[in-house]
């Protein structure tokens, strides 16, 4: 391909819409009544920037000149988009969810339980759409659960420690998550990432590539807060875990045994499974995770769903094992394996920021305050 095509090429990807994205510009003048915004690109009648005069776009250098332009940032993700609240300027996340699954009421029933185990993502607004097939719910702006990777073994015993208390707390309710895969947890990285990070380009602080985020290991600005989101495919079973059944073959993760859209299965065993094999991936990667915890992780994986703990088990079982931890082994720099190009290696000393001076910078109640300055009363319709 000759360059004047390859531009071509470029130019067309990076100044039309993607189908996903579409769907949004299509209710881009709706939600920016009910007060988000979107980016630029996601605009009634967007004009590429790099396209408008003095703009400095460089067609001869054209792959690094468009990247330099945040709306040339293509969104590959159909069901969430990042919007900006017109109040008060705060990031938020807009999710789709569609209107005849129970994910919405879950939401509303998760955020009336006061329980510390709760890992539940705050609901923070719902805004109905005109062809109720799907309605949008906003949540807090949040990170990948393990993007910035773990430094430190205590940084990693913590957020086990959440997601085991959180999945304890939604099976303790009879709710199934039914897919409860590292692409559905994240953390609040206000702190983590203080420089903030553009949505759909993490690594980012503004969609620039040469911008690329700062960040802080979690021990100096612990606690950070960890969440479950996405509860589209998530169950009530009045008839509690043990006796629970249902069918079903979706989930990010295509290895539990018994997924099957004919052959009745406990959901509740599927959740321990998938949030297993999280962690067991993590192991691979930490390897002082499976020093310490190798052993519950197996059992939370084991091929047969009759000899996986339950939660609450698995709580239990996690604490017993953190509380052998030296001190001194929470507080050691942990090998990282396999290297990654943005977060190990060469590439702290580039991207990784000093610790933070003084107490703590972030705190449960620090968190709350936030999201209840965030809640919309009575929620949009």
């Amino acid at each position: 391909m000759d360059q004047q095509k390859v531009y071509e090429w470029e130019e067309t990807y990076y100044s039309s819409y993607t189908p996903w994205e579409e769907w949004w510009v299509q209710y881009q003048p709706l939600l920016y009544a009910k007060g988000y915004q979107l980016r630029r690109r996601f605009r009634a009648g967007w004009i590429p920037s790099w396209s408008l005069p003095g703009s400095g776009f460089d067609s001869e250098d054209s792959s690094y000149s468009r990247a330099k332009f945040e709306d040339s940032v293509v969104h590959m993700r159909k069901n969430v988009l990042d919007a900006v609240r017109i109040s008060d300027g705060e990031k938020v996340v807009l999710r789709r969810v569609v209107t005849a699954t129970q994910e919405l009421g879950l939401l509303r029933h998760l955020e009336t339980l006061c329980d510390p185990r709760n890992r539940t993502v705050p609901l923070l607004d719902v805004i109905a759409l005109p062809d109720d097939e799907f309605m949008l719910v906003v949540i807090p702006f949040l990170r990948k659960f393990n993007d910035p990777v773990f430094r430190h073994l205590r940084e990693a015993v913590d957020c086990m420690r959440q997601y085991f208390l959180g999945l304890e707390f939604l099976h303790f309710h009879n709710i199934a998550h039914r897919d409860a895969c590292g692409g559905n947890m994240m953390m609040d990285a206000t702190h983590v990432v203080p420089s903030g990070f553009h949505f759909s380009a993490p690594h980012t602080t503004d969609g620039d590539h040469d911008n690329r985020v700062l960040w802080r290991d979690r021990c100096s600005v612990s606690p950070v807060n960890y969440f479950f989101i996405d509860f589209g495919l998530s169950s009530y079973h009045e008839e509690g875990c043990e006796l629970a059944r249902d069918v079903g073959a979706f989930s990010q993760d295509e290895t539990v045994p018994e997924l099957s859209k004919t052959i009745p299965y406990n959901p509740f065993k599927v959740d321990i499974y998938q949030l297993g094999r999280v962690f067991l991936r993590e192991s691979q990667k930490h390897p002082p995770i499976d020093v310490y915890f190798g052993s519950l992780l197996d059992a939370m994986t084991e091929f047969d769903p009759a000899e996986r703990p339950s939660a609450a088990q698995v709580v239990l079982m996690f604490e017993n094992l953190a509380s052998n931890i030296p001190e001194d082994k929470l507080d050691e720099r942990m090998e990282i394996l396999p290297q990654t190009p943005c977060y190990s290696g060469e590439s702290d000393a580039e991207y990784e920021l000093d610790p933070a001076p003084g107490p703590a910078l972030d705190s449960e109640q620090e968190f709350e305050d936030r999201v209840q300055s965030l809640r919309v009363d009575g929620k949009s319709g």
